[in-house]
């Protein structure tokens, strides 16, 4: 008998044995690639094979997200998968939106501090904690090569808007319908073909939001998001192979060499590079890896992507002649970086998001299966792009 995603699943009662090292790597990786663009390398970064990062790395996080929050989306209640997501993401995001503005900000701003407490990106950035992402604030950063305080924060309406569709395929039922959802896929991707080269067609302001919807890199995520769902869908249908595993590495460097930064926002490459990244995440999600013993304490990737990016700024403003000497200290600000991020993020889940995360374990099924509630069956990194990743 073939083996598939599903029987992998039954084989460790429903809970992918990589997912948690799957989700680190990422965190890890995009940081990585921050600590480049941060540091006014994107002329190198988009003109080498690391441009890949920025087509591959959120889109991946989006499609484990689907793929995990696509079984308890079956098993919960809406309102209950509508909390259980809010618990996950909004407390930790607030946290992360009030320190920046009320401490980080402060502390870093060449402005004086009336003018800082008075103006008006300083009342707009506490919209972030409802999805309306604003990336300045009065004077701050604004020496470093990018002003952005948080550019990671561009993923969380996007994260937003894929909950949304997630609620309304719990409403209609498609989520319990794999044709449904293929054909919900494929009008989607269709879409997006169509608008890019017939929406030129169209008046400019209608074209400018269908092509958000259905062309931008925000619209690759929600691609990305469906596919993981409808891959959780087939799961019992699905090969386990290791064989389709190499040949979707093989499509994803064939697209790293032949493609370029600028074919992020280009539909039809999506079709065949999409599905071999969702394929890498779910294979890799469904394979032991082993990981230090600190990471399995709780789940750090949220906390990393979420504040990596301010302690990146810092970092770079403190010591600009250390971390802006080309290349060599992008790398010296990521092995400081990711030290801190780490930090902040072990902090953050065990003061903050594992406590929350306790009101929910009644109705979490990660959390019965594991007999805890520190790790949940979805956990979404969003808050995906930026400074760009």
């Amino acid at each position: 008998m073939q083996k598939t995603f599903g029987h992998v699943l039954s084989a460790h009662k429903g809970l992918g044995p990589g997912f948690d090292f799957l989700r680190i790597a990422l965190a890890f990786s995009i940081v990585f690639a921050h600590s480049l663009l941060l540091t006014g390398n994107d002329a190198f970064f988009r003109s080498s094979p690391l441009w890949f990062a920025e087509y591959a790395l959120v889109p991946m996080f989006f499609a484990l997200s689907g793929f995990l929050i696509a079984g308890s989306a079956q098993r919960l209640s809406l309102k209950n998968f509508l909390l259980n997501r809010g618990l996950r993401i909004v407390p930790a995001l607030a946290v992360d939106i009030v320190v920046c503005a009320l401490i980080i900000g402060p502390l870093v701003t060449t402005v004086a501090s009336r003018d800082y407490f008075l103006g008006a990106d300083f009342y707009k950035y506490f919209l972030n904690i409802v999805g309306w992402i604003h990336y300045s604030l009065p004077g701050v950063f604004e020496e470093n090569p990018t002003h952005r305080v948080n550019g990671a924060l561009w993923t969380v309406p996007w994260e937003i808007f894929c909950y949304i569709i997630m609620s309304a395929l719990m409403i209609t039922s498609i989520i319990k319908s794999w044709q449904k959802l293929a054909l919900l896929t494929g009008g989607f991707i269709l879409a997006g073909l169509v608008v890019q080269f017939l929406g030129h067609l169209l008046p400019y302001r209608i074209n400018l939001v269908l092509s958000t919807l259905f062309v931008s890199r925000g619209a690759q995520l929600v691609f990305a998001f469906l596919l993981g769902i409808l891959a959780y869908q087939l799961r019992d249908f699905i090969p386990h192979k290791r064989s389709l595993f190499v040949a979707s590495l093989a499509i994803s460097v064939l697209a790293m060499l032949l493609l370029s930064s600028p074919s992020i926002e280009s539909v039809p490459n999506r079709l065949l590079v999409l599905p071999a990244l969702v394929y890498i995440t779910i294979f890799v999600g469904l394979t032991p890896v082993p990981l230090p013993s600190v990471f399995h304490k709780g789940d750090y990737s949220y906390g990393v992507y979420l504040y990596h990016d301010p302690f990146l700024q810092i970092l770079i403003s403190l010591a600009p002649g250390l971390f802006l000497i080309p290349k060599t200290g992008a790398l010296a600000l990521y092995a400081v970086g990711i030290c801190a991020a780490l930090g902040i993020a072990v902090f953050s889940w065990h003061m903050i998001e594992k406590p929350i995360l306790g009101m929910r374990k009644k109705f979490s099924f990660v959390a019965k299966a594991r007999g805890v509630d520190e790790n949940a069956d979805t956990k979404i990194l969003s808050v995906e792009e930026p400074v760009k990743v």
